[in-house]
């Protein structure tokens, strides 16, 4: 078995792509219109990225992928856009932000998490316009910036996170975030 990364348009896959080559892991990349629903029991995890542009169909998608893994206890990780369809798909909402958000960012720890020890600092890459606005009461808050109240959260009863932010363009600490990731998902 292996990791899905589904492909949302992201103009970063090729990055996180390359991260996830870099840990030496399986992994397949498709396009989110090439998932069959029915085929991410044959992974075992999944890592939805961010996207370029809204599109009802990558939203249809999505939700359908998140309800899979919620279903059969998949680990997933959300990535900004993926993250937000989390929180949505579990009941929170988002807030457009009054500018569009790029560059490095200093994220800090606010709660002990497999992602960063209790008030640890990194700075990561922001890319996005929306942010979560009200977190869902089934997901837990692990980490906040001064940009974004809802930077990084789990899942409290399953291995599903999401993170705001771009790992994959944030260096030595977004690597780090995702072989942790894989870690708990048992592909390292």
């Amino acid at each position: 078995m292996e990791l899905l990364i589904v492909n949302n348009t992201s103009p970063f896959v090729n990055d996180l792509s390359s991260m996830i080559r870099d840990l030496r892991i399986s992994f397949k990349c498709k396009l989110y219109s090439e998932i069959i629903t029915e085929e991410l029991s044959s992974y075992k995890a999944v890592i939805l990225s961010g996207r370029r542009n809204y599109n009802k169909a990558t939203n249809i998608k999505n939700n359908k992928i998140i309800e899979y893994c919620n279903r059969y206890d998949i680990p997933l990780l959300g990535i900004c856009y993926g993250a937000e369809m989390i929180n949505l798909f579990f009941g929170g909402s988002l807030i457009k932000m009054k500018n569009t958000i790029h560059g490095l960012v200093k994220i800090t720890s606010i709660n002990n998490n497999i992602f960063l020890p209790n008030q640890t600092s990194i700075y990561a890459y922001q890319s996005h316009r929306y942010a979560i606005f009200r977190l869902s009461s089934d997901l837990e808050l692990l980490c906040s910036s001064s940009q974004s109240k809802h930077e990084v959260f789990k899942h409290k009863k399953r291995n599903i996170f999401g993170v705001q932010f771009h790992p994959e363009k944030s260096g030595i600490e977004g690597k780090s975030i995702f072989y942790k990731f894989l870690k708990v998902s048992k592909l390292v």
